[in-house]
Formats: C-alpha cells, sequence, structure tokens
C-alpha cells in the first residue's frame, strides 16, 4: 500500500494530476516524490506536498491529512482503489474509467466529471457539477456508479448518458439537465427544475419532496421490475432507504417534452 500524508496547506488551489493507483504502480517513494505539481502558478514536488510511505504494487492508496485544496485526486484512474480520509478538492474521480474512489469527508464541485466507469463513494457532501459534463461538452456521466451520503449541488449528472448516481441527501437545482440516459436517485428534497431538457433517462425522488416540472406529463402508476433490485442493491452500499419502499408503486411522470420527452420522473405512491 502506498500511504501519502499531506504536510503542506495553502490558501491556493493544488494540482496533482496523476494521483492514481494504476499510474503510480511500478514506481518507488522517491520516484513518487519527485512528480511535479502545482500550487497556483508554481511548480513544486510531491515530496513537498507529501510524506510518502509505502509502494503502489498492490495498487491500493491511502491519503490523509488535509487535502481540501488539492485538485484531480484520482482523475482518469482506471483500476485499484484510492481512499481519502478527510475532504477533497475539485475534480475529484474526474473521468475515472474504473476502480474505486473512497472519501471519507466531503467532495469539491466536479465529482467524477464524465466518468466512464469505476465507483465512487463520497460520506459527506459534495459541490456542484457531479457526475457532469464540463462546459462546450455534450457528454456528462457515460458509465460507473457514484455514491453521495448527504447534499449535493447544482447541476449533477448534466447531460448524463448512463450509469448510477445516488444521494442520500438533497440536491441542488437542474438535477440531471439534458439527461440522455442513467438514472439519478434521490433520497432527500430535489431543488428546482429538475431533469430540464432531459431526453431519457431516470429521476427517481424516494423521498417525494420534489415539484414536477410544467413540462413533464403524469403518465401513470406502476412498478418497474428494475425497481426492487435498485433498491436491494443500494441497501448494499448503506445507502438509506425506507423500509417497504421496493414494493411500492411509483407515479411516472414523461419528459423533458420540449426535449425528447422520454425520460421518467419517479415517485413513490402514498401507499
Amino acid at each position: 500500500m502506498l500511504c501519502l500524508r499531506a504536510k503542506f496547506s495553502s490558501a491556493l488551489p493544488v494540482e496533482v494530476d496523476g494521483l492514481a493507483p494504476d499510474l503510480l504502480r511500478g514506481l518507488s517513494a522517491s520516484e513518487i516524490g519527485l512528480r511535479p505539481a502545482l500550487v497556483g502558478r508554481e511548480t513544486v514536488r510531491w515530496g513537498d506536498l507529501f510524506e510518502i510511505t509505502g509502494h503502489a504494487d498492490d495498487a491500493e492508496i491511502t491519503i490523509t491529512g488535509d487535502v481540501s485544496r488539492f485538485k484531480l485526486i484520482g482523475r482518469g484512474m482506471t483500476s485499484g482503489r484510492l481512499t481519502v480520509e478527510g475532504h477533497v478538492g475539485l475534480h475529484a474521480g474526474a473521468e475515472m474509467r474504473g476502480g474505486e474512489l473512497i472519501i471519507r469527508g466531503n467532495a469539491g464541485d466536479w465529482l467524477g466529471a464524465e466518468m466512464r466507469g469505476g465507483t465512487i463513494q463520497v460520506d459527506g457532501h459534495a459541490g456542484d457539477n457531479a457526475g457532469s459534463a464540463y462546459r462546450g461538452s455534450t457528454k456528462g456521466m457515460r458509465g460507473g456508479t457514484i455514491f453521495i451520503s448527504r447534499d449535493v449541488g447544482a447541476e449533477a449528472g448534466t447531460a448524463m448518458r448512463r450509469g448510477l448516481m445516488a444521494i442520500g441527501g438533497s440536491c441542488g437545482a437542474f438535477i440531471g439537465a439534458g439527461m440522455i440516459a442513467g438514472t439519478i436517485v434521490i433520497g432527500g428534497t430535489c431543488g428546482p427544475h429538475p431533469g430540464a431538457g432531459m431526453k431519457r433517462g431516470t429521476l427517481a425522488s424516494l423521498s417525494g419532496e420534489v415539484t414536477v416540472p410544467a413540462t413533464f406529463r403524469y403518465d401513470c402508476e406502476y412498478r418497474p421490475p428494475i425497481w426492487a433490485m435498485t433498491i436491494r442493491y443500494l441497501r448494499s452500499r448503506n445507502f438509506r432507504v425506507e423500509a417497504g419502499l421496493e414494493h411500492r408503486l411509483l407515479r411516472r411522470h414523461r419528459g423533458d417534452l420540449v426535449a425528447l420527452g422520454l425520460g421518467e420522473l419517479l415517485i413513490p405512491s402514498a401507499t
């Protein structure tokens, strides 16, 4: 196991691109310490930022200390496990293709942006644009799973194409905007304009605390065959789900009718 303990603190953003198990495999602690990073506009070495022990040959990395200003942690990783014992900065797990990123605290904006595979687990809150497409891009999250135990900011899952995002708390405005496929589950209150411009895909509000947009139309009340399987999977990941929810019918609203209109907003029925 490779252990990195942050020993550097700065009000400036710190870019540590390439901090992923598959990218560090085979390197010694001294070699890793020579890798470049940016603090603001200044180039430094990883050895200036971390106390480095062990190696990443087993594809496992643990980061301790304050890395709340560190950007790009886990960006592009394809395999292995990366655990952060605390908060992380922007773009954590962006463009992931595989492996597992575990964050024991909060995550900044652009968590898992444009990810294609793997799993991200956040034990705290996440900022804006989780699992979203970058500005000017038409493709957001294209695979994998993101679990956020508490709240998430605005525009999560923008232009999502496939994959699963589960949010234990509340979400901000425009969640799932422009979705083309995939599933987003919200446990708490849903912010305004959910699914704005979505063509296909599924938004599920487990609490029912959501205002259905005017551009969505009530369709039916039913229980999808995959619903119980989804609930069981969420529980297996320690996601809080109301007892008996898998047996309740769901009210389906189709939309967004200003787009293709084949998306669905699911809300559990009263009984």
